[in-house]
């Protein structure tokens, strides 16, 4: 499939999701609040308020994990076999009830909520989000347009393709108006990689509406908007006709729907004067925000975003993505950006261009997440130089210190959306970069910050580099740190004033060498569970530490699990000392993407050992042996892979081998169900070659 290439793709997409982002975090803190309230308190919203209301800027929001999250889809599965179905599955995979992506508010009352039992009941999408399985009220809340952003990145110029994927992403949660809505937005984004004038996107979009319902309310915003009314008079307006009284239940789509094409519509060619009527209206301000300035985003480009305020300088590119994929948590806009496009290039056949590496600030003002560091004492400077990298300098003699979360900051928890997820970083990776000096030799250093057993914060750093004039690789291969929860890593200037060096590329791939937690994690003075057990992506009802046992696992239903690790993790091994409970089964898992799909070894029925491959519902038993086990008995168990190649043993003995190409890659960690297990010694190594028979 091949489509007519666009110009300046790659940053047209990186601006949609900024646009995305700076909507979200503009709109979050005063989500909720009532018109009046806002005005009452802020005039117009003309600036980020998250300090002013005492909330954090950078918080878990379902706008974002759900777009981002949902978007899997497309990984997971060949593009020409996607469903309806498929989409749900996603959900299913990538949820963990209760905890993440949306706003967990009861069957009938949230949205999405409903869906998801539906699903978990067996009620395929698109029955899932129906009106005839969940009522008209439920299906045309807003939630089916906060998600879909993604979709329209990637079938860039493809309107028709955008809004048929945007329809599948929808109706699994929703029904009616509300995905014709979605399908709308979804099309203008589209539309708006090679139209960048308003009045020839509408005019291009509004032919695909198919509800009367939704066609009435553009078309009367249109003839209300052509005399160029205030914004006052236009919120008015709105209320007037549709506010949310108008309408059943809690965020009903046309009222922000109408919202965000007034605004829209008079906020013209002006990124900001739109972001700032979103906001300043009302309703659902972070939804909103987050499809109007992915819109504008693409339509108006990077520079749109700082021609008249610096919207992306408090954003830092960064976000939070919480799923059952644990490795994906920590994350920011060029990440996902390049995600898009290679998509894209996948399903057009095109080739823009997408780094391979994780850190590589290739756009204009991107800086991923860095910033001077929070928690060590220094001066420093950061400035994007464009088509070299990140320049790290000294504002005078001295040391100086720039770092980047590897981790989620505890600083962020806040609200109702549970912040959860696994480092990106771990003891005994290697760290790779490329780096120059900017003028003349300077001295630096990498370093990493990590939690203590009480959660205290602790540096380990490399030695003192000396960089010169032409790039040059470095590597640090990190210590082990007894298995502590890396937060950050950071690089350390050393030099004169105006000294420094430029950063064209930060990686970390792989598995560690040799990462293990063994011991009590049991802390009597914290009174809640360490970093060391909150870097693990539980789906387990209780996953916590033991009186006798480094962990315990526990989970009333099928499938629990408590995984750690990344994407990046391919080929290793995985490792513990198990001590079996009441069960169905249990075991460990590897190369898990999302809690339904991973390899496990598996211990059943007191006389079983399984290697088993788990595709949501399915389940393929790769090999299988008789194995006598005991209730409370203590059994070291193996799991590793090596390409195709998989392997379980138990007590160093090898039982069973397989050969599968589903999997790839992905984190490990614990499986239980309908029970509970103990485990010690935890233990994960990367391999070289395969397991010699």
């Amino acid at each position: 499939m091949r489509i007519k290439l666009i110009d300046n793709y790659e940053e047209k997409v990186y601006a949609g999701v900024l646009g995305k982002l700076i909507g979200v975090f503009y709109g979050r803190p005063i989500e909720g609040w009532p018109y009046d309230k806002i005005r009452n308190r802020f005039g117009m919203v003309d600036h980020f308020v998250a300090k002013e209301v005492g909330v954090p800027l950078h918080v878990a929001d379902d706008d974002l994990s759900g777009t981002f999250t949902f978007y899997n889809v497309f990984e997971d599965y060949p593009l020409e076999k996607l469903g309806g179905a498929e989409f749900g599955k996603t959900w299913l995979n990538y949820l963990i009830e209760e905890k993440t992506v949306f706003w967990w508010g009861g069957l009938g009352r949230s949205t999405e909520h409903t869906a998801y039992l539906n699903l978990k009941n067996g009620i395929e999408a698109p029955q899932s989000g129906s009106m005839k399985q969940n009522g008209k009220a439920s299906a045309e809340q807003i939630g089916a347009q906060i998600f879909i952003d993604a979709i329209p990145l990637t079938f860039a110029g493809d309107v028709e393709k955008a809004r048929k994927y945007t329809r599948m992403q929808a109706q699994v949660s929703h029904d009616g108006v509300a995905v014709e809505s979605a399908c709308f937005w979804a099309g203008m984004e589209a539309a708006a990689f090679r139209e960048k004038n308003l009045e020839a996107l509408l005019e291009e979009n509004l032919h695909y509406v198919g509800s009367g319902q939704l066609m009435g309310v553009f078309r009367e915003i249109i003839e209300f908007c052509k005399d160029g009314p205030d914004f006052r008079a236009a919120r008015e307006y709105l209320e007037k006709k549709w506010g949310y009284d108008k309408f059943p239940g809690n965020c009903h789509v046309i009222p922000n729907t109408a919202l965000m094409f007034t605004v829209l519509l008079l906020g013209k060619e002006s990124f900001r004067d739109a972001m700032e009527l979103c906001v300043s209206a009302g309703w659902d301000t972070d939804c909103n925000g987050g499809n109007i300035g992915c819109l504008n985003g693409i339509r108006l480009g990077l520079d749109g975003l700082t021609e008249e305020f610096d919207f992306r300088g408090p954003i830092a590119d960064r976000f939070y993505n919480i799923s059952a994929d644990g490795g994906a948590c920590v994350t920011d806009a060029l990440q996902q950006t390049r995600r898009i496009i290679n998509l894209h290039n996948r399903i057009y056949q095109t080739s823009y261009q997408s780094c391979p590496h994780r850190y590589s600030f290739e756009y204009k003002g991107s800086v991923q997440g860095f910033e001077p560091c929070p928690v060590r004492e220094g001066k420093s400077r950061i400035a994007n130089r464009q088509g070299q990298g990140l320049a790290v300098t000294l504002p005078e003699k001295g040391r100086g210190f720039v770092s980047v979360p590897v981790m989620w900051q505890r600083e962020d928890i806040y609200g109702g959306y549970c912040l959860l997820g696994s480092p990106v970083l771990y003891e005994t990776q290697k760290v790779c970069a490329r780096i120059k000096g900017i003028c003349g030799h300077v001295d630096f250093r990498f370093y990493a910050i990590y939690y203590d057993f009480d959660d205290r914060k602790r540096v380990t750093e490399s030695k003192i580099y000396r960089a010169g004039t032409e790039w040059k690789d470095y590597m640090w291969h990190l210590p082990m740190l007894g298995g502590k929860c890396i937060d950050r890593l950071g690089i350390e200037v050393i030099g004169e004033a105006e000294e420094g060096v430029i950063v064209r590329s930060i990686d970390f791939q792989g598995a560690p060498t040799d990462f293990r937690i063994n011991g009590s994690l049991r802390n009597y003075d914290l009174g809640r569970a360490n970093m060391q057990l909150q870097a693990f992506t539980s789906s387990a009802k209780e996953f916590s530490f033991d009186a006798r046992h480094t962990f315990t696992v526990s989970h009333h239903e099928p499938m629990g699990l408590a995984t750690i690790g990344t994407k990046d993790w391919n080929d290793y091994q995985v490792s513990c000392k198990a001590v079996p409970y009441l069960h169905r089964e249990f075991g460990l898992v590897m190369r898990s993407r999302g809690h339904r799909k991973y390899y496990g070894l598996l211990l059943k029925g007191h006389d079983t050992a399984q290697l088993i491959r788990q595709d949501g519902d399915d389940r393929v038993v790769l090999a299988e042996c008789q194995y006598s086990y005991e209730e409370l008995g203590s059994y070291e168990l193996t799991l590793g892979a090596s390409g195709s190649r998989l392997w379980a043993a138990i007590d160093g003995v090898l039982l069973l081998q397989a050969k599968d190409e589903r999997y790839k890659d992905g984190g490990c960690g614990f499986f239980i169900s309908e029970g509970t297990f103990m485990a010690d010694d935890f233990r994960v190594e990367a391999l070289e070659k395969e397991w010699a028979n």
